[in-house]
């Protein structure tokens, strides 16, 4: 799935999946979200650009702020593949210029500024036991924090929705020291949604990570920021 310079890509719910021509490798953001937004995981949106003249251009379209990403680099923060909170069009033309030739392409998507947590939601192949999904504290100190819990697929919302209020993190949805309650419920779709494209890709699925999974304000959603899918050739 090649998408056109320009082109919007997560608007509504974009009917994409993955052809076998991707079922080879690893695929990256823009391909990843929007296959797994045709299962009904919620994306920002966002347009592909090849340009400082494309990325004004679209960043005046989405509506400020807006972030920009090279495409195809993983783990962007230590790359410095992203710059966010982008206000105007001279910050967007500026760090347009910085990203080039980072990766192959530039995403340009709206940003989110309400979030209350920030939570990974991934699915990897237990030999013995099969898929198996992983919810936890996400965002770039995954690592630090190793906040998480697992459960097979398929799951139950009940199930879900367990694992994630038995989270250390999980008083952060409930309105943490005045802070407004996150949107459980959202969290619990996307991590239906992912659940659902797993299952339908059981035969060739090797590891799925959406990180981060920002969790709006209750009522709002929650939001896939990144998103990374590797399956196993068909062939």
């Amino acid at each position: 799935m090649t998408l056109p310079s320009g082109e919007p890509w997560a608007d509504g719910n974009p009917k994409v999946g993955l052809s076998a021509e991707l079922a080879t490798h690893t695929c990256f953001e823009v391909q990843a979200k929007a296959a797994l937004a045709a299962f009904g995981l919620a994306v920002l949106a966002g347009r592909v650009v090849s340009t400082s003249e494309e990325a004004v251009a679209a960043g005046e379209a989405l509506g400020y702020p807006v972030v920009l990403k090279a495409i195809g680099v993983a783990h962007k923060s230590e790359a410095g593949a992203v710059r966010l909170n982008l206000r105007n069009a001279a910050e967007v033309e500026s760090a347009a210029a910085r990203l080039a030739g980072l990766g192959a392409g530039l995403l340009i998507e709206t940003m989110v500024t309400d979030a209350v947590a920030e939570l990974l939601i991934g699915v990897t192949r237990d030999p013995q036991f099969g898929l198996l999904m992983t919810i936890g504290a996400g965002g770039v100190l995954v690592e630090l924090l190793s906040d998480a819990r697992s459960l097979l697929l398929p799951a139950t919302e009940d199930d879900i929705r367990s694992a994630i209020l038995s989270l250390r993190t999980a008083p952060l949805l409930q309105g943490f020291r005045g802070r407004p309650r996150g949107d459980l419920e959202g969290v619990v779709a996307a991590a239906v949604a992912i659940a659902r494209f797993a299952e339908a890709h059981t035969g060739t699925l090797e590891e799925l990570d959406v990180n981060p999974v920002l969790v709006r304000p209750e009522g709002q959603g929650a939001v896939a920021v990144d998103a990374l899918i590797r399956l196993r050739s068909l062939s």
